[in-house]
């Protein structure tokens, strides 16, 4: 096992920081224009995450697929392609927000599936400010679940650690 260091943990949560402001203009934007067929991809794409709920798998590949189906949906090649260019950096921080946290896999797949299934949902019924607002706080969430970017891991010293940053 590798030691996590402020420096080699930065790059994910700084990765996190950027996908907020991104990846929440590319759900409001899949809300605004996205049609049927981007509709019914991405239904498809949230059920094959819902199905691994069991079995301790990860899911990584299915919420990049997600993530990746939210940017294709807003029918801007941009998006597309930050979110591949990210895509290493992006799986980091997957990894770390579902093994670094203090709860179980299962409950937090569970709360990851929810959280897309909000994003989905705001998506198909063409809210672009209800997309936006869950995507962005799905990213907030997942960044604030790994006890690495914080000395002691408490709530308190979470706040106060990510304001000194």
């Amino acid at each position: 096992m590798v030691a996590l260091t402020k420096s080699n943990v930065a790059s994910p949560k700084n990765c996190f920081d950027f996908r907020v402001g991104l990846e929440g203009e590319a759900a409001a934007a899949a809300a605004r224009v996205r049609t049927a067929e981007d509709l019914a991809l991405l239904a498809r794409t949230l059920d094959e995450m819902e199905g691994l709920r069991t079995g301790g798998q990860l899911g990584l590949d299915e919420d990049f697929a997600f993530h990746l189906q939210v940017a294709r949906a807003s029918h801007n090649d941009y998006f597309v392609s930050a979110l591949q260019s990210l895509r290493e950096s992006i799986y980091d921080g997957m990894l770390l927000a579902r093994t670094a946290s203090y709860v179980v896999l299962e409950e937090k797949m569970a709360a990851i599936n929810t959280q897309h299934r909000l994003v989905y949902e705001a998506i198909r019924d063409r809210n672009a400010e209800a997309a936006r607002t869950a995507m962005r706080q799905h990213l907030l969430r997942c960044k604030k679940s790994t006890r690495h970017w914080y000395p002691t891991g408490n709530d308190l010293d979470r706040d106060l650690y990510d304001q000194a940053l």
